[in-house]
Order: structure tokens, then C-alpha cells, then sequence
């Protein structure tokens, strides 16, 4: 990322300069602070010019190095091996071309490894773990092993929550009601704001007191789905998946459980989950909604749980090709910012709604009372 913009004559050169950092900062952080340290802007930008060893951490003894590999060309043009250093390490095409930050690669990264791994199972795998994905997200690690029996192994995206400070309080860990994954806890004065990052718009939020004595807190409800919440310790043995797998695999399957649930045993609707043996990724939900004597409607459904909807909108205009007559569903509290989207969208065949507006579009073509 660091050559393809030190190799852009055209661009500006302040957004040349806050990709360089931003590629530096990844850098010393792959180094130990004394050695961090000794990487200026000047160093970084000549050590891209010669063989990368260098500027590389110590090798640790892995022979998939890349100390002699060089970025450029003796023309000083960035070198096809580059674009297929990236392909092989997901950095998508765009990201190149568009100088993302490394934040963003990283959560696409992610996205993508996640579901580099659900494509690998067979079709009746692949919706069981999305169902999983949804439903048990965090917990005791004896649970979440009885549940995923035997794809348990075939993922490697759970952590300890002993590892996450920002959701323990006082040694203690709250699952959101909704989504099971950890309440982020931050101090306020003598207390502590407890609320689901996805769900505090639909009122899962808490005020937490410190006990005066041991075992936990007093966790009051401070809105409408504030529901009582078991604490869990906050040890080795309770796990809970990543952020991007949380982000990109469980807030969505919510959403496209969510909306199943509102329409499952409507009379003349059909309903299937993550249809297709080659692509069950394509998009989430089929509806198929055929009463007698009218015409069949079909509802092709891609839920969407992306906190902001302008990246959500970029990243849909990104895409090569959007499936015509595809449905994008989002959470209802994003009820009016799915204008914006479906401007986005309006000119690829792409239609943009909420979960509670598809649910009442389907009763009422089938009939059934909203």
C-alpha cells in the first residue's frame, strides 16, 4: 500500500502523506519499541526502495520471508509482484486504487477470511454455522463446544475475554441480550455506562454500580430492552468471536433471523435460508410469496448491519456486479438513512429497506394481518 502511493506521480501530496503514516504506524508496530523507534518518514520511504529485509521484524525462524524482495522496478514502477503479494494477503483491488486507510483493509481482510472459511463447507455446514454465527457468539467455552460440535475446529476466530478490558467490570463480563457478544463497559464518574455497540439504539443499555462487597455489580436497566443480564466471569474459559467476524457474520444473521421469525408459518410464503449449493453467500433469504390466482412475488434478500451506511454505500458501488432485483435489508433504527443508500444503489437494479417494512410488505401480499 506504502509503494503504490510513493509511486503515484498524480497524487496530492498531503493524502501521500497520510498513507505513508498510516503504513509507518503498521510498521513500528510490528517492531519492539527500541527498534520502532529508529523508523522515521525517511527511513521508511528509502527502505521501500531497496530489499524489504530491513525493514522487516526479526525472522523467527519462518522461511516465508520477504527480506529480498523489492517494490520497485529498475524504472521505479511499482513491480507486478506487488499486486500479487496483495491478492494472495486479501488487500482487494480497490483499496489500492482508492488508498484506504489500514483500518478499513484490515476489517475487509477479515470479511473476507471469514468467509473464505464458511465457502469451504459443504452447503448444509455452511447454514448451520451461519446459524450459530447468530445465536452463540460468546460464552463458556464448554457451551460454545457443545454447540458447534464438529465445526468447533474448523474455525479460528474466537478469543478470550479475559483479553478484552474494555467489556470487564470489576471481573465481570455482560452479554448483550440480543446478540450475546460483550457489552462495552466505560466509566462514568462512580459508575459505569454498560450498552451493546449494535444494539443501543433499540434501548440495550445499563448503569452499573460496584457491589461493597465481592461478586458483582448492581446492572439497572436504562432502556426499553435493558432485560436482565446474567454476569459472566471475565476468564479464559468464556470466548466470544472476533469484532469483524461479529461485525460481518453475527449482527447480519440477527437481522436475517429476525425478519424469518416475522414471516415463518404466514399461509402461501415460502421461506429459505441462504439458498443456492454453489453460492449460499449470493444473499441471505429467498421469499417466495404464491397465493392462488395472483401472481407470484419473490423477495431476494441481503441483510445489511454496517454501523455506517455512507461505507456500506461505497462498498456496494465498489462491487463489480450486485445481483439484479436484490432486496438490502437494514436494521430498523436505520429507518431513514436508507434513502442515502438506495440513492446509491437506485442505478444497479438494488432496492433498500428495513426489516419491519419487508415483514409488513410480505403479510400483505400474502394476505396475513400486519
Amino acid at each position: 500500500m506504502a509503494a503504490v502511493a510513493e509511486s503515484d506521480p498524480v497524487l496530492a501530496p498531503a493524502r501521500r502523506s497520510r498513507v505513508l503514516m498510516d503504513c509507518l504506524a503498521v510498521l513500528r508496530a510490528a517492531h519492539q519499541p527500541e527498534r520502532a523507534a529508529q523508523f522515521g518518514m525517511k527511513e521508511f520511504r528509502q527502505g521501500l526502495r531497496g530489499p524489504l529485509g530491513p525493514l522487516l521484524p526479526p525472522a523467527s525462524g519462518r522461511s516465508d520471508r520477504f527480506d529480498s524482495m523489492r517494490l520497485f522496478d529498475a524504472q521505479g514502477l511499482v513491480r507486478d509482484a506487488v499486486q500479487d503479494l496483495c491478492s494472495e494477503h486479501l488487500v482487494p483491488q480497490v483499496a489500492l486504487e482508492q488508498y484506504w486507510p489500514w483500518a478499513r483493509v484490515r476489517a475487509e481482510q477479515e470479511e473476507q477470511h471469514l468467509f473464505d472459511l464458511m465457502r469451504r463447507l459443504a452447503p448444509e455446514d455452511y447454514r448451520r454455522a451461519r446459524v450459530l454465527l447468530g445465536t452463540h457468539a460468546a460464552g463458556p467455552v464448554r457451551e460454545l463446544r457443545r454447540q458447534w460440535d464438529r465445526l468447533w475446529m474448523r474455525f479460528d476466530f474466537f478469543e478470550s475475554v479475559a483479553d478484552w478490558p474494555w467489556c470487564q467490570v470489576d471481573g465481570w463480563w455482560y452479554p448483550c441480550p440480543v446478540c450475546r457478544w460483550p457489552m462495552r463497559a466505560a466509566r462514568s464518574g462512580a459508575q459505569f455506562d454498560v450498552r451493546c455497540e449494535a444494539h443501543a439504539p433499540r434501548g440495550v443499555h445499563y448503569q452499573y454500580t460496584p457491589s461493597k462487597g465481592p461478586g458483582p455489580g448492581e446492572l439497572t436497566g436504562t432502556g426499553k430492552a435493558a432485560v436482565a443480564v446474567t454476569p459472566l466471569p471475565a476468564s479464559s474459559d468464556h470466548l466470544t468471536v472476533s469484532r469483524p467476524v461479529w461485525r460481518y457474520g453475527t449482527l447480519p444473521v440477527l437481522l436475517e433471523l429476525q425478519l424469518r421469525n416475522e414471516l415463518v408459518g404466514l399461509p402461501f410464503v415460502e421461506l429459505e435460508m441462504w439458498p443456492g449449493e454453489q453460492r449460499p453467500d449470493e444473499y441471505d433469504l429467498h421469499i417466495t410469496v404464491a397465493v392462488p390466482g395472483k401472481r407470484t412475488r419473490h423477495w431476494r434478500v441481503d441483510a445489511k448491519a454496517w454501523e455506517s451506511v455512507v461505507a456500506l454505500g461505497k462498498a456496494l458501488t465498489a462491487r463489480p456486479a450486485l445481483r439484479k432485483g436484490l432486496t438490502i435489508v437494514l436494521p430498523d433504527h436505520q429507518y431513514s438513512e436508507r434513502y442515502f443508500l438506495a440513492a446509491q444503489v437506485h442505478d444497479r437494479g438494488v432496492k433498500v429497506t428495513t426489516v419491519s417494512r419487508l415483514a409488513n410488505r410480505v403479510k400483505a401480499a400474502c394476505g396475513a394481518p400486519r
